[in-house]
């Protein structure tokens, strides 16, 4: 059983791994967003009314294609965790004109934590 300064590390820790997803979406560099991620991740969600399922190195591929997202705002909604996995929630603004809600799945490997799924819905455009 994690005691309260394990729990606060770890909370810290994962807000950390959603920050690099963030700063790497900021700044459309798709090499950092690559480590945000486990290898066997992957993206799937709704953008315009549509399915989309993407592979994490398909998701990267978009971000280096459509470039950096210099305005968008975001915030950590949520976290929570027990032991080695946990799951964060995720408000932006203004990806590119688009606001999302993100949910992640994360797991504790070598290294830290990484997201190992994301799911995600596009809201309306900006």
């Amino acid at each position: 059983m994690m005691d309260e300064s394990e729990s606060f590390a770890a909370y810290e820790e994962i807000a950390e791994a959603i920050e690099v997803y963030v700063d790497s979406a900021r700044a459309g560099d798709a090499i950092r967003m690559r480590t945000a991620f486990l290898p066997t991740a992957s993206v799937s969600g709704s953008y315009g009314g549509k399915p989309a399922e993407w592979s994490v190195d398909e998701f990267c591929a978009l971000i280096a294609k459509g470039g950096p997202a210099p305005n968008l705002k975001a915030r950590v909604a949520s976290i929570e965790s027990s032991g080695t996995a946990a799951m964060a929630r995720l408000e932006a603004a203004d990806w590119r004109g688009t606001r999302y809600t993100d949910f992640f799945v994360l797991l504790k490997r070598e290294g830290g934590w990484r997201i190992a799924n994301k799911v995600f819905f596009a809201h309306s455009r900006a």
